[in-house]
């Protein structure tokens, strides 16, 4: 029963972020951190989880997928980059190409996120009987 209401407690976290999101990167940063945390105290994996449904990009990722535009050239990189404003986090789009990050981006990570540990939660709560 800790477990469950271990990640129950880590699904209100998330969702209080979105509620008290102000920036969009110190929110996503937030997110990470808690994740994070939650995966070292229980065993879990849900950072990896966040990495697979986010497209969402940090310096390290941004750095990667620059360099990779570069090595095609000028051209890609000014396809890669389009109309993208300054900001301190991107995500990709559709085409691999770079866009700014949105509210609905985080909030949507944060709901396809709550769902799977929503879904983790009934196994427990099954393996339990």
């Amino acid at each position: 029963m800790n477990e469950i209401y271990a990640r129950k407690k880590l699904i209100n976290q998330l969702n209080q972020e979105i509620e008290d999101m102000e920036f969009k990167s110190d929110t996503y940063k937030k997110i990470k951190t808690l994740v994070e945390d939650f995966d070292a105290d229980h065993n879990t994996f849900y950072y990896d989880s966040l990495q697979e449904l986010s497209d969402i990009l940090d310096d390290d990722g941004l750095d990667y997928w620059l360099e990779a535009a570069a090595k095609d050239g000028v051209d890609r990189v000014r396809c890669f980059i389009a109309d993208t404003y300054s900001d301190d986090i991107y995500k990709l789009d559709g085409y691999n190409n770079l866009a700014n990050v949105e509210e609905s981006d985080i909030e949507n990570l944060v709901y396809d996120l709550t769902k799977q540990i929503k879904s983790d939660i009934e196994e427990l709560k099954q393996s339990e009987m």
